[in-house]
């Protein structure tokens, strides 16, 4: 806010709106919220001499008044109200301290009221004692006629003169005793009014309403000014509590419900920034409360709460319950506040309670998650390298079977590529991870009765294991499928050249990975 005094008309017509506001709470005895709004004047305008004044009169107690008007005086030494409101100050505290008091007396003891009343006690004071000189002057009259009366033989001829002088002076006497009396009366009250109000009476005193009933609009429009500040300034908080004002004074205006809930939703948006969830939480509650319809109302309502229940999870290290909830506050605000971190880290500490579980494909999928959200995570690099490495590793061996090809691979890269016969429609070869099982020389099927020589067991399929081997052979020592490779013909076996088997035979060891593509 400007100075009041200064070149700003807007300013100074905020400045007298304002003041105006303070001094209708004060007829009204709302001290407290006069208080807040002379106080909120001085903040802006602390050298305008007027809300000094004011804040002083309904001060709590006598010694806040003097305080006031000390810290205005050290803004404004040249202001001779000040100077005088302080003088009364003083003497109104000198004598509650006095003998007998019992220290500052609250301020309600200085109202006018109070003073005009004690004026009124002194000023009866004084008309008993002028009835007491008008009776002494009566008295005193009629003692002086009867000792008249007791010479009359010596003034027998000053006799009708005397009867004369006693009809009409005594009447006279009485007269005069009582403008006397008047007289006293009227200059005692004067006087007692001097000396008991004139220091207060030197504070700002209100002016009477030029209009009885102000109606809903006049009452607000300077508080509508004080919004509009408000909302420049981005102070939520004054904001909310000037248009509460307005709706105590206009309950059904729709602008000032509709802005409290704009206002309550700014400040709580204000609040989560500042980690007071709690509070914010409050505010959004009450704009609801306002403003029901509002999707972005009740979207931030979702958000807030799934991230407290994130957050709550977190410090729990329930990682799938983080996940489950921060992953939907990211999908709809990735900025919401400090969402991105917490899902990132939640989806590394998955990882590892995946890797350690052995659950490779998620153990990886959770790492992958974390280095998309947090780049620089370096262990979420370091442990998705293991897990790839155990996953695809440098050594392995692939079967394609939509190709009908065995590729071996050595550091990640092919050295030999074989053709390979795989299960017939009745007896598929079943895609998915595996790894050499087992080793033999030669094994037996007993089903068919085959011999399958240069064994690599790698999966169970019911009862009977399937693997890699060479071409099989007949109890009688008939070579079977040499022609098939390139083809189905097996029970479910990936069968090679019997060349070809025994190189990968000896190439491969217990533990080698094979990767059964479809």
């Amino acid at each position: 806010m400007e100075n009041y005094d200064g070149p700003d008309p807007a300013a100074q017509h905020r400045l007298a709106s304002q003041l105006e506001d303070g001094i209708a709470l004060v007829r009204r005895g709302e001290l407290d919220g006069a208080r807040v709004i002379f106080r909120r004047i001085i903040h802006n305008a602390p050298y305008v001499e007027e809300p000094w004044l004011w804040l002083a009169w309904v001060a709590e107690n006598r010694g806040e008044s003097l305080r006031y008007l000390r810290e205005a005086q050290a803004l404004l030494p040249e202001s001779a109200r000040i100077e005088e409101a302080l003088r009364w100050a003083e003497g109104e505290l000198s004598k509650a301290a006095g003998p007998g008091g019992d220290g500052p007396a609250p301020a309600a003891k200085l109202k006018p009221a109070s003073v005009e009343g004690e004026a009124l006690s002194t000023a009866t004071r004084i008309v008993s004692g002028a009835k007491q000189t008008a009776q002494a002057a009566q008295q005193s009259a009629a003692q002086a006629f009867e000792r008249l009366k007791a010479d009359a033989p010596k003034l027998e001829r000053w006799r009708p003169a005397f009867q004369r002088l006693k009809t009409v002076a005594v009447p006279v006497i009485s007269v005069l005793a009582t403008i006397a009396m008047l007289l006293l009366v009227m200059t005692g009250i004067s006087n007692a009014k001097k000396s008991h109000v004139v220091q207060a009476m030197e504070l700002p005193t209100p002016v009477a309403d030029a209009t009885a009933t102000p109606t809903a609009n006049q009452r607000t429009r300077s508080l509508w000014v004080q919004v509009d500040v408000a909302w420049t300034r981005e102070d939520w908080a004054a904001a909310i509590g000037t248009l509460e004002r307005i709706r105590a004074v206009d309950p059904q205006n729709e602008e000032a419900r509709k802005r409290l809930a704009e206002a309550c939703y700014e400040q709580a948006m204000k609040l989560i920034q500042a980690n007071r969830l709690e509070e914010a939480q409050a505010h959004i509650d009450a704009a609801i409360r306002l403003d029901a319809g509002s999707e972005k109302l009740q979207q931030a309502r979702r958000l807030l709460k799934m991230y407290l229940d994130g957050l709550d999870a977190y410090w729990k290290q329930d990682w799938r319950r983080v996940v489950d909830r921060l992953r939907k506050v990211y999908a709809v605000n990735p900025d919401f506040r400090d969402t991105q971190v917490m899902l990132g880290q939640a989806y590394f500490k998955l990882g590892i309670e995946r890797q350690e579980a052995q659950v490779w494909d998620e153990a990886r999928d959770a790492y992958q998650t974390a280095l998309q959200l947090l780049p620089d995570l370096v262990d979420a690099r370091t442990h998705l390298n293991e897990v790839l490495a155990i996953i695809t590793p440098p050594k392995r061996i692939e079967v394609d079977l939509s190709d009908f090809l065995v590729t071996v691979y050595e550091d990640n890269k092919p050295t030999k590529v074989l053709k390979c016969c795989i299960g017939r429609p009745t007896a598929p070869t079943l895609p998915g991870r595996y790894q050499v099982l087992d080793k033999l020389p030669n094994a037996y099927a007993s089903k068919w009765d085959l011999q399958m020589p240069w064994w690599l067991g790698i999966y169970w399929a019911g009862g009977s294991e399937n693997g890699i081997h060479a071409l099989p052979l007949l109890s009688n020592g008939q070579i079977l499928w040499a022609g098939y490779l390139g083809k189905t013909c097996s029970f479910g076996c990936i069968v090679l050249d019997t060349p070809d088997a025994i190189w990968l035979y000896n190439w491969a060891e217990i533990g080698t990975v094979v990767f059964v593509n479809p």
